[in-house]
C-alpha cells in the first residue's frame, strides 16, 4: 500500500513538475534557514553546559551601589576569597582566579635557533587547585592540584604546545616567558578546552605566581580588577539569598575601610553568564536569551512562509484533481485514504526538499561560522538532537503544509468532481490563500522593516561625533618595562613627517578598558557617591586626539604643582555631577584619590567624549598623569604615507624593545568591536529578508501563473473585445496588490515595536522615522509587481485564437 502511495505520489508531482519546483525550491530555503538557526541557538545554550557541578556553580559577582545608579563587575577584592573560604558562609567548595589575554609568550632560544615570540595567542589564568574540583574540564586523566601550589608552574593545552615546540615530542619541564616578566616551568599538556565555553585557557598558571606579576599586593582590599573572579560550588537545593546575605556580612566585617556598604555580593549563576552582558565573561561575548529567542522565531517564520507557499499551490491546484478524486472515490477509497495519498506526496516533496536542505547547509554553515564567529560543526552522528531535530521538521512541515490541502481534496463530491464543475472558488480556501499571502507578505515586510532600522542605527553609530578625533591613529600596547624610554621613543618616532603625534596613556579616548574609582571632593572626609573614570596620560593627549579645554590649561608634563600636589582634569559630566555650575569654578577645587592618600587640584575641564559604547552614557573622568599606568602608545599618521609611517614606528619599536613584538591596531577598529554583535545581526537580518521575499514572490508567481492558466479563455474573449496587455496585467495584480499593502498596515505597527524594543539597550540612538516604512513598503510592492507582471504579461501577450481553442 505504501508502494502504491508513494508511487502514484511520484507521478502526480511529475504531471506538475513546474509547481512541485517551486514547492521544493521553498520548502528548501526554509528548512535550510531553520536547521542553521537551529545549530547556532544549540552552539549558544551548550555552553559550559558539560561541568557536573554546572547547576550548583555560581559567580561571586559584586554589585556596587550609589546615589546615581548601580555599577556591576565580575570582579571581587583579592582577599575575599580566602575570607570566605576561612569564614565558610556555606559554601561546598570556592575558587579564584586571574586571567589575561592578548599577552606576549617567549620561547627561549638555544644555540642554533633565535627566541621566538607569539602574541595573541590566547588567555592565560592563574588559578588555584581547588579550580580542577569546581570545574569538569579535561586533564588528560592527570591530577594537577599540586602544580598549582608553588610559583611560576604553567600547564599548557595542546595545541599551544605544539605551536610553542612544533618538532618536540617532550615539552614537560621546558622554560616559557610571558610578558618579559614571568619565567615559566612547563609541568603538564592537557586537551584543549571545549569552544562553548567562557573559560577560554590556553595556558593555566598556578595562583601564587600572581604575586610577582602585579604591581600590588595581593593581601590589599583596595583594588577591584574585572579580570580577577571567584567561583562558588553550593550545596543542593541551597537557599540562594540567605548564603549571598552571610557572605556580604562576612566581607562587610573584614573589610578594613567603609566601603562595604555600597558593595554587595552577588550570586551569578554559572549558566546566566552566557547571557548576561552586564556582568561579561572571559570569552568577551555574550548573547542575550532575547536574541536566541529571535532566531528561533525567525527560522520559524521563515518555515511558515515556506508552508503558506505550499497551502497555496496546493489548494489551488486542487480544481485540477477533481476528475480524478471523483474517480477514485467512485472506486471504493475512503476519504481517510484520499488524505493519507495526499499527505504522501507532501511528504515526499518535503524529504526532497530537506535533502537539499542538508546539502545547502553544509556549503552555507562554513560562511555563517566566519559571519559570527563561532566553530559550528555539522554531523548527524556527533549530533543526535540535529537528526531529531530534522526528523521532526520533515514531520511537521508535512503535516502543516499537507493536512489542510489533503483534507480539502478529499471533501469532494464524487458527482460535481466527473462532471469537472469544480472551479477554485468552490473547492475553498480562496479566503484562506488570500489571508496565507498577508502573512506571508506580513513576515517579508517586518523583516525588511527591521533590517532598514537596525542599518540605520548602525549608521548613525559609525558617524557620530564621539568628541575626540579618531581618524588615522593607531594603538600599540606598552610592554611593561616601558617607562625609561618612553621619551626617548617618542622623539625618534616624530623624526618621521609622516608620523604627525605620539601620546601615551592607560588607553585610548574610547576603550574596552575601564578604571573606575570612587574618589573624595573639597576635603578629605567627603566621599563622593558615585564613580569616576581614572584615565592616566601624558600631556600630549588632549592635542592628538583634538579633545577641547573648556576652561584651565592642561596639566605639566610630570603632572605635579611645585608643591607635589597631583594635578588633574576632569570633564563636563563630572562637573555636573559635582554641581558646579559653570567650567571655571571647577579651577582650583582640591580632588583626593586613592583611599583619600593622594591629594589632586583639578588645573582643568574638557568637553565630554565617548568612553564606552553608545549604548552607555557618558561616564564622569579624571585625567592624571602617571608613566606607570601607560599602556598604550597611540600615534597619528598621514595616511597618504601609511605603509611608511607603519614601518618606521615597527624599526623604533623594536630598537627600543627587541624583546617585544611589534603589533598595532587602528582606532576604528577599537571601536567597530563595540557594536560587533549588532553588525552581525544587521547582516542575518539582511540575509533573511531577503530570503523570506524571495520565497514569497516564488508562491505570487506560482499562484499568478496557476490564474493564467485557469482564466485562459477569460482572457481570449478580453482581447478579442479590446482589452490591452496593460489592462489585462492590471486584471491579475490589482488583488495581489490589495493584500501586499494589507499586509503592509498589519507590519508596520509590529516593527515599530520589536524596534522599539531593540533601541532602548543605546543611550544614544535614532528615532524611529517614516522613511524605513515607506522604502519597506514600496521595495515589496515593486518586487511582488514584478514577479506578478512575469506571467501576467506572458498570458496577456499569448495569442487569443489559442486561448479560445483551449478546453
Amino acid at each position: 500500500m505504501l508502494k502504491l502511495y508513494f508511487l502514484t505520489a511520484f507521478r502526480s508531482l511529475l504531471r506538475s513538475r513546474g509547481y512541485s519546483l517551486l514547492n521544493v525550491l521553498g520548502l528548501a530555503l526554509g528548512i535550510t534557514c531553520s536547521i542553521l538557526l537551529f545549530l547556532v541557538i544549540q552552539y549558544e545554550l551548550s555552553y559550559d553546559t558539560f561541568h557536573s557541578k554546572g547547576d550548583r556553580i555560581y559567580r561571586l559577582s559584586v554589585d556596587a551601589h550609589y546615589a546615581d545608579g548601580v555599577f556591576q563587575t565580575t570582579s571581587i577584592h583579592f582577599p575575599a576569597t580566602n575570607a570566605l573560604r576561612n569564614n565558610n558562609p556555606g559554601f561546598e567548595n570556592i575558587t579564584q582566579m586571574y586571567s589575561e589575554n592578548d599577552g606576549q609568550v617567549t620561547v627561549p632560544g638555544d644555540g642554533n635557533m633565535a627566541p621566538r615570540h607569539f602574541i595573541n595567542q590566547g588567555n592565560i589564568a592563574f588559578v588555584e587547585p581547588a579550580f580542577f574540583d569546581v570545574f569538569d574540564f579535561d586533564t588528560g586523566g592527570q591530577d594537577l592540584r599540586s602544580y598549582m601550589l608553588e610559583p611560576n608552574n604553567v600547564v599548557l593545552t595542546n595545541s599551544m604546545a605544539k605551536l610553542f615546540f612544533p618538532d618536540e615530542d617532550e615539552v614537560i619541564g621546558k622554560i616559557i616567558s610571558y610578558n618579559n616578566k614571568l619565567t615559566l616551568k612547563i609541568v603538564a599538556v592537557i586537551p584543549d578546552f571545549p569552544v562553548t565555553t567562557d573559560f577560554p585557557f590556553v595556558m593555566l598558571a598556578s595562583y601564587p605566581t600572581l604575586q610577582g606579576f602585579l604591581p600590588f599586593d595581593l593581601s590589599s582590599w583596595t583594588t577591584l580588577m574585572s579580570n580577577h573572579t571567584a567561583f562558588a560550588v553550593l550545596p543542593p537545593n541551597a537557599d540562594i539569598d540567605a548564603l549571598e546575605q552571610q557572605a556580604n556580612t562576612i566581607i562587610k566585617r573584614l573589610m578594613p575601610d567603609q566601603r562595604s556598604a555600597t558593595e554587595r555580593i552577588k550570586l551569578q549563576p554559572l549558566h546566566d553568564i552566557h547571557f548576561n552582558a552586564a556582568y561579561g565573561n572571559y570569552s568577551q561575548r555574550t548573547i542575550s536569551k532575547e536574541v536566541i529567542w529571535s532566531m528561533a522565531l525567525i527560522g520559524l517564520l521563515l518555515l511558515v512562509t515556506a508552508c503558506i507557499n505550499f497551502i497555496n499551490l496546493a489548494t489551488a491546484l486542487a480544481v485540477r484533481r477533481a476528475r480524478e478524486i471523483g474517480i477514485r472515490k467512485v472506486m471504493g477509497s475512503n476519504q481517510l485514504q484520499l488524505m493519507l495519498q495526499f499527505l504522501g506526496e507532501t511528504l515526499l516533496i518535503t524529504l526532497v526538499a530537506t535533502l537539499i536542505s542538508v546539502i545547502l547547509v553544509e556549503l552555507a554553515l562554513p560562511y555563517l561560522n566566519q559571519l559570527l564567529g563561532l566553530k559550528i560543526t555539522f554531523s548527524f552522528l556527533e549530533n543526535p538532537q540535529l537528526l531529531l531535530f530534522v526528523v521532526l521538521q520533515l514531520l511537521l512541515v508535512t503535516l502543516f503544509a499537507g493536512l489542510y490541502p489533503a483534507f480539502l481534496l478529499a471533501r469532494f463530491q464524487p458527482i460535481a468532481a466527473l462532471r469537472s464543475r469544480m472551479s477554485v472558488q468552490e473547492v475553498g480556501g480562496l479566503s484562506l490563500r488570500r489571508s496565507l499571502v498577508v502573512l506571508q507578505f506580513t513576515i517579508c515586510q517586518v523583516l525588511i522593516i527591521c533590517t532598514l532600522i537596525v542599518n540605520e542605527q548602525m549608521q548613525y553609530l559609525r558617524n557620530k561625533d564621539l568628541g575626540f578625533d579618531k581618524d588615522a591613529v593607531v594603538t600599540v600596547p606598552l610592554p611593561r618595562d616601558k617607562s625609561a624610554k618612553m621619551e626617548a621613543l617618542r622623539d625618534e618616532i616624530l623624526r618621521d613627517p609622516a608620523l604627525l603625534g605620539v601620546t601615551f596613556g592607560s588607553a585610548p579616548p574610547s576603550s574596552e578598558i575601564t578604571r573606575l574609582s570612587r574618589f573624595r571632593y573639597g576635603h578629605v572626609e567627603n566621599i563622593i557617591p558615585f564613580q569616576a573614570n581614572m584615565k592616566s596620560t601624558d600631556e600630549h593627549y588632549l592635542e592628538l586626539f583634538d579633545i577641547k579645554l573648556v576652561a584651565g590649561r592642561m596639566f605639566r608634563a610630570d603632572g605635579f604643582a611645585e608643591d607635589s600636589i597631583l594635578q588633574v582634569l576632569i570633564n563636563e559630566t563630572m562637573r555636573r555631577k559635582l554641581d558646579l555650575k559653570q567650567p571655571e569654578e571647577a579651577i582650583g577645587k582640591n580632588l583626593y584619590l586613592n583611599g583619600g592618600e593622594q591629594k589632586a587640584i583639578i588645573v582643568g575641564v574638557v568637553e565630554d567624549f565617548h568612553q564606552n559604547s553608545l549604548r552607555d552614557p557618558i561616564d564622569p573622568a579624571i585625567f592624571y598623569s602617571g608613566d606607570s599606568d601607560y599602556f598604550f602608545m597611540m600615534a597619528k599618521v598621514d595616511l597618504r604615507q601609511s605603509e611608511a609611517a607603519l614601518a618606521h614606528l615597527e624599526q623604533v619599536w623594536q630598537k627600543a624593545y627587541p624583546e617585544t613584538v611589534f603589533h598595532y591596531e587602528f582606532m576604528d577598529e577599537t571601536l567597530n568591536r563595540f557594536y560587533r554583535d549588532e553588525l552581525r545581526q544587521s547582516t542575518l537580518f539582511k540575509i533573511f529578508s531577503f530570503i523570506a521575499i524571495f520565497i514569497g514572490c516564488l508562491g505570487l508567481y506560482g499562484l499568478i501563473a496557476f490564474m493564467a492558466t485557469q482564466r485562459t479563455k477569460e482572457i481570449g474573449i478580453r482581447k478579442v473585445m479590446g482589452a490591452s496587455v496593460f489592462q489585462i496585467t492590471v486584471l491579475f495584480s490589482k488583488e495581489f496588490v490589495k493584500l501586499v499593502l494589507i499586509a503592509f498596515v498589519l507590519a508596520a505597527p509590529i516593527a515599530w515595536y520589536l524596534m522599539s524594543q531593540w533601541l532602548q539597550d543605546f543611550t544614544y540612538r535614532i528615532s524611529i522615522g517614516y522613511i524605513p516604512f515607506l522604502m519597506a513598503g514600496a521595495a515589496t510592492l515593486v518586487i511582488a509587481l514584478i514577479t506578478m507582471s512575469t506571467q501576467a504579461v506572458r498570458a496577456a501577450i499569448a495569442n487569443p485564437v489559442l486561448s479560445l481553442k483551449a478546453e
